[in-house]
């Protein structure tokens, strides 16, 4: 995926943060890290750099010490961009794959996923 979206000029990080963010809008920093596998302190950079772009913006929760991120409008070529990197490269992985098979799959990572989140 990252070389589908390197014309973009977007690293890996950023790309994957932008899709998070506009997938679930409205997650706060810490969860945007938690999603990414990354440090807090990283993801803040990275929504400094997009909040400076202008492609996300950070608004106050209800909480006033949690900061949510939004993607703005600006972001939304390059989110169709994203959008269409994924389509094509799910197309090229899924197409000697059994449907039957993708759906078992699909299940099996969806319990895998629910007890580790039991576990962590």
């Amino acid at each position: 995926m990252g070389r589908r979206v390197r014309p973009l000029g977007l690293s890996r990080a950023t790309w994957m943060l932008l899709a998070l963010a506009s997938r679930y809008d409205g997650l706060n920093q810490t969860e945007l890290a938690d999603r990414l596998g990354l440090e807090g302190a990283s993801v803040v950079r990275l929504i400094d750099q997009l909040e400076r772009d202008g492609l996300v913006k950070r608004r106050t929760g209800e909480d006033r010490r949690i900061r949510t991120v939004h993607v703005t409008e600006k972001a939304g070529p390059i989110m169709a961009e994203i959008s269409k990197a994924a389509a094509q490269l799910r197309k090229e992985l899924y197409q000697d794959i059994n449907p039957e098979d993708l759906d078992t799959a699909a299940r099996v990572l969806t319990k895998l996923r629910a007890q580790l989140e039991k576990h962590s």
